[in-house]
C-alpha cells in the first residue's frame, strides 16, 4: 500500500514558515512531455544541472508535492520499481517530525488488512460502465489574479497532483472513491 500511496498518491502539504528557511530545490521528475497531462512524469535525467538554491522568508506558506517527493532517486532508488524492501521511514505520506500522524501506526495495520481483503476476492474486477470508472483531474497551480471577474493572462501550470471526485460527484477529494468494483463470492 504505501508504495501505491508513493507512486500514485494525489497528495500534497503546505506549511506555513515561521522562520526564514533556505532550501536546495531540484525536479527528481518532470512531467511527461509525451502526455504533460499525465501522473505518470518521467525522471530527470540533468539533476544536477536544475538544482538551485533559495531562500524563503518567514512567514511565508510553502507546498510540499509529494508526488515529486516520492519519485526522488535520491531517497527512492530505481524509483520508477515496485519494491516491498524499502525502509518505512522513507515514506513521507504519514508527515514527519512534529507533524507525523497520530494514527500511522493504525492506518499501516489497516491499510495492509484492506488490502490483503480487496486483493483476496475471487475475480476482482472493476464494474462494468461509468461506474467502474475513476474520476479525476490534475491540479493546477493559479498563478493569475482575479480582477473584475477576469483572471489575468498568467498560466495555470501543472503539479503532478490529481484530485478526485466525491461518491456523490459534489466535489473534489485527494482520495479516490468513486470507482466501483465487483467479485465473486
Amino acid at each position: 500500500m504505501l508504495e501505491g500511496c508513493r507512486l500514485r498518491g494525489g497528495v500534497a502539504l503546505y506549511r506555513d514558515l515561521t522562520t526564514e528557511q533556505t532550501i536546495t530545490d531540484y525536479a527528481p521528475c518532470t512531467p511527461n512531455p509525451e502526455d504533460p497531462e499525465s501522473p505518470n512524469p518521467v525522471t530527470n535525467e540533468n539533476i544536477e544541472a536544475t538544482k538551485f538554491t533559495f531562500t524563503v522568508p518567514a512567514h511565508r506558506r510553502i507546498l510540499a508535492d509529494l508526488v515529486t517527493a516520492g519519485r526522488d532517486p535520491a531517497v527512492y532508488p530505481d524509483p520508477e520499481t515496485v519494491r516491498l524492501d524499502r525502509p518505512l521511514e522513507s515514506y513521507i505520506h504519514f508527515g514527519w517530525g512534529p507533524h507525523q500522524c497520530a494514527g500511522m501506526e493504525a492506518s499501516r495495520v489497516a491499510q495492509t488488512a484492506l488490502f490483503k481483503s480487496i486483493v483476496g476476492k475471487k475475480n476482482l474486477r472493476r464494474a462494468p460502465g461509468a461506474r467502474g470508472q475513476l474520476k479525476s483531474m490534475p491540479v493546477r497551480a493559479w498563478k493569475g489574479q482575479v480582477k473584475n471577474g477576469a483572471k489575468d493572462e498568467v498560466e495555470e501550470v501543472w503539479t503532478g497532483l490529481r484530485v478526485y471526485m466525491t461518491a456523490d460527484q459534489s466535489g473534489m477529494w485527494p482520495v479516490p472513491s468513486t470507482m466501483k468494483v465487483r467479485w465473486d463470492e
